[in-house]
């Protein structure tokens, strides 16, 4: 079983390889970096929104405009 910390490693690398593949060899090192944080960071919040989902942790539209319209009337 590997760490977390090998797991990101590896994900990062293949995030890299693909890059590469791609013709983005040019990218500096930190920009790399700094696309596939961002990436992870975007995949964490999809994930947290699903699960807010799954546990019924959501709000529609109409009643969100409606709680606003509320107090913009007060």
């Amino acid at each position: 079983m590997s760490s977390p910390a090998i797991s990101e490693l590896l994900s990062f690398r293949e995030y890299l390889d693909r890059r590469i593949a791609c013709g983005d060899a040019e990218m500096s090192p930190e920009c790399v970096l700094r696309e596939w944080r961002d990436m992870q960071e975007t995949v964490q919040s999809v994930r947290r929104g699903i699960a807010d989902a799954d546990a019924g942790r959501i709000r529609t539209a109409e009643s969100l405009l409606d709680e606003l319209q509320a107090r913009l009337v007060r």
